[in-house]
């Protein structure tokens, strides 16, 4: 079809909102302002209840702590594990090797 031409969604759409920011169905959208405000409070918020968090901040570095020690154990029963199986098998394959050795000069 001669003379058509494909058009973006953007431009099928009409003219776009030049503000910066998407209209997304809701009446009122956030300004940077109001962003701007929620993260001072939140500042000044957690600034306020530090004193408060300070325990239990404490407490999840200590339970972590506890949980890197438990895992550096079990990490080092399952390589000691390996290690005797390792040592097992090569046990095994040096007394079959040597068996068989013996066993076709005899």
């Amino acid at each position: 079809m001669k003379g058509e031409t494909n058009l973006s969604h953007e431009q099928q759409a009409g003219p776009s909102n030049q503000g910066g920011s998407a209209q997304t169905g809701h009446p009122k959208t956030p300004s940077r302002k109001s962003a701007y405000l929620l993260g001072a409070a939140s500042g000044v918020a957690l600034a306020l209840f530090a004193p408060l968090l300070r325990p239990a901040a404490r407490n999840a570095v200590k339970s972590g702590i506890r949980v890197g020690r438990y895992a550096k154990k079990v990490a080092s029963n399952v390589k000691e594990e390996f290690e005797d199986i390792a040592a097992e098998a090569q046990a095994e394959v040096d007394l079959e090797e040597n068996s068989e050795n013996g066993a076709g000069k005899a």
